[in-house]
């Protein structure tokens, strides 16, 4: 069962309106708006889901992805991409993404994909 989720956005305010959007909906939340703080956040803490955007500040959310999945850090990843952005999207189902959503995001979509994972 899915509790605590780590979102990986740079885009601030969608960040936070994630954060509390999920938060409402019963789930422990942290965020990070970039893949350092990601990281940091990843030694510090567990994570049932990572909510991952593919375009960061620093890196992009394959690395992110690569990483938890070479340390079993989390056990389902999302990875958020642009509309039609299918490339990525495969790539990251390659990678062991569980799912994808693209942007931009309807959160009863986003959450009914977290529910079934």
């Amino acid at each position: 069962m899915i509790k605590n989720i780590l979102i990986v956005e740079d885009d601030v305010v969608f960040c936070k309106l994630l954060t509390r959007f999920l938060t409402k909906n019963n789930y422990t939340t942290n965020d990070a708006q970039s893949a350092k703080q990601a990281f940091e956040l990843l030694k510090e803490h567990t994570f049932d889901l990572a909510i991952l955007d593919y375009r960061l500040p620093d890196e992009n959310g394959l690395s992110i992805l690569e990483s938890i999945k070479e340390n079993n850090k989390v056990s389902k990843v999302i990875l958020i991409t642009r509309y039609g952005d299918q490339e990525v999207a495969n790539k990251a189902i390659d990678l062991g993404a569980d799912a994808y959503v693209s942007k931009p995001i309807n959160p009863d979509e986003l959450l009914e994909v977290i529910k079934n994972l």
